[in-house]
């Protein structure tokens, strides 16, 4: 889950350093936190069947 939570992290926070550097544009902090909470709640979802994706969604809204 740490992994999970990390990538996506580490992804919007390069998206969103990109986006500032080539289209001089910035997206809200609370913008930016939203995209990784979205993420990662797909990504649960999208593995709920999984054996060890059981409890995730529980523990992320936690």
């Amino acid at each position: 889950m740490w992994k999970l939570a990390t990538q996506s992290t580490v992804y919007h926070l390069w998206k969103q350093r990109n986006n500032l550097i080539h289209n001089q544009t910035s997206v809200p902090a609370a913008t930016v936190f939203h995209a990784i909470d979205k993420e990662i709640r797909n990504i649960i979802s999208a593995r709920r069947h999984r054996k060890h994706f059981d409890t995730l969604m529980i523990l992320w809204l936690r």
